[in-house]
C-alpha cells in the first residue's frame, strides 16, 4: 500500500494543474495516467486569457517556446456573411491566442508536475474506489492500494470516479457529437486565423497550424432524447456533486461543454488550481471540509450556468439551433 496527501487520476490540463498547485503547497502528490505517453489528438485553441494561469503554474515560458501557431481572433461565418472577432489589445499590442499541439501541451504540463515533485505513474488504470464511512480514501490501481486524504478525478468526460460513485450527471443539451482531424491545406481567405461556421445540423471549426496544415472539428446535433450522432459525445453535462468527502472532480469530469465554448482548457486549469488551493486550505489552514466542498461545488455550478446561458444564445441564433427548436420544441435549456 502507498499513501500520499493527494491522488490525481488523469494527467491532462486539469489534473496537472491540480498536481502542480498541490505541490506548490508542499503536499505529496501521486498522479496516475492510463496512457503510456501523451496521445496525438487535434490541438487546443487557447484564448489569450490563459497566459496568467500558465504563468501561475510555471509553464508560460515553455508554452511560448513551443512554437505554437498564434492568432489574433476568430472568424465567425454564417451563410454568405463572415465577421472577424479580434481578442483585443492593450499598450503592449494585440492579444494573441495559441493553437497548441495537444500532445506537446500535455507533455509540458506533465513535466512541470513531475519537476514540482509529483510522482507520475503511467499505464495505470483505476480498478476500484477505496472508501471508509462514506469518505473516499483512495483507489486500487493495477491491484495496488493507494490511499490519500483527497482523490481528484481528472479523467475527462469518462469521469471514472464519478461513475464509480454513481454521481448525478445532469444532461443540459440535445445529444452532441464531434469528429476531429487534420488536413493538408490552408485557407488564404482566413488570413491565418481560425474560422467557425454554423451549418444546418451543427458547426465546423478550422484552425491553421502552419506548414500548410489545418486542424478541424465538425459537430453534429442529434435528436433530443435520442443517441448522440457518430463521434465523440460532447453533450453538455453537469455533475452538481462535483466534490464530496475525500474527492473532487476537475475539468470535464465535473462539467462538459462542446468546444464552441472556446475556453475548455482555461476552465480545466482554473478548476485544477482551485481544487489544489482548497486542498491546501484543508491541510494547512484548517478550512472545514464542508466549506471546501461547498465552495468548489458552487464555483463549478456558477461557471457552468454562465457558460450555458452564453452557449444557449449562441445556438439559438444559429441555423442549426433554430431548425431543431422548430422541429423539436427545443429551447436549449436545462431539462
Amino acid at each position: 500500500m502507498s499513501t500520499a496527501d493527494v491522488i490525481v487520476l488523469g494527467a491532462g490540463p486539469a489534473g496537472c494543474a491540480a498536481a502542480i498547485r498541490a505541490r506548490q503547497a508542499g503536499l505529496s502528490v501521486m498522479m496516475f495516467d492510463a496512457n503510456a505517453s501523451p496521445k496525438a489528438a487535434p490541438g487546443e485553441t487557447l484564448h489569450p486569457g490563459i497566459e496568467p494561469l500558465l504563468r501561475q503554474l510555471g509553464v508560460l515560458d515553455q508554452v511560448l517556446q513551443a512554437g505554437f501557431q498564434r492568432h489574433r481572433g476568430v472568424w465567425r461565418m454564417q451563410g454568405e456573411t463572415r465577421e472577424f472577432f479580434p481578442y483585443g489589445q492593450d499598450a503592449q499590442g494585440e492579444w494573441l491566442g495559441f493553437q497548441a499541439d495537444r500532445r506537446v501541451l500535455h507533455r509540458i504540463l506533465q513535466q512541470a508536475a513531475v519537476d514540482a515533485g509529483a510522482t507520475l505513474i503511467r499505464n495505470a488504470r483505476a480498478e476500484a474506489v477505496l472508501a471508509q464511512e462514506n469518505r473516499v480514501t483512495g483507489v486500487v490501481i493495477n491491484s495496488t492500494h493507494y490511499r490519500a486524504a483527497w482523490t481528484i478525478d481528472a479523467t475527462g468526460r469518462h469521469a471514472w470516479l464519478a461513475r464509480q460513485l454513481a454521481l448525478e450527471a445532469r444532461t443540459c443539451s440535445p445529444p452532441l457529437a464531434a469528429r476531429f482531424g487534420w488536413r493538408n491545406e490552408e485557407h488564404a481567405n482566413h488570413d491565418g486565423q481560425p474560422a467557425f461556421r454554423f451549418h444546418d445540423d451543427g458547426w465546423s471549426w478550422q484552425a491553421p497550424l502552419g506548414n500548410h496544415r489545418t486542424a478541424w472539428v465538425e459537430l453534429r446535433i442529434g435528436e433530443p432524447g435520442g443517441s448522440p450522432p457518430a463521434g465523440l459525445d460532447l453533450t453538455w453535462t453537469l455533475r452538481p456533486h462535483c466534490a464530496g468527502p475525500g474527492y473532487f472532480l476537475v475539468g470535464d469530469a465535473a462539467a462538459t461543454f462542446d468546444p464552441s465554448s472556446s475556453h475548455g482548457v482555461l476552465r480545466a486549469l482554473m478548476s485544477g488550481i482551485l481544487c489544489g488551493h482548497l486542498v491546501e486550505g484543508w491541510h494547512r489552514a484548517g478550512v472545514a471540509e464542508a466549506m471546501a466542498i461547498d465552495t468548489y461545488r458552487q464555483w463549478v455550478c456558477e461557471q457552468f450556468a454562465h457558460d450555458e446561458q452564453r452557449l444557449r444564445q449562441h445556438y439559438t441564433d444559429s441555423p442549426a439551433g433554430q431548425r431543431f427548436a422548430k422541429e423539436y420544441g427545443l429551447t436549449w435549456k436545462v431539462r
